[in-house]
């Protein structure tokens, strides 16, 4: 599981492109949502 330092530090690697941004934080979203629909 990601933690939100681990976003940050990828989200610095990337350059901070706003599209590697929203990509890691749909990535985030999609696997709260998957846990949220399994532990459902």
């Amino acid at each position: 599981m990601l933690t939100r330092d681990d976003l940050v530090r990828e989200h610095r690697t990337r350059g901070g492109s706003l599209v590697g941004l929203l990509v890691i934080y749909a990535i985030l979203l999609a696997t709260l949502a998957g846990t949220a629909l399994a532990i459902i």
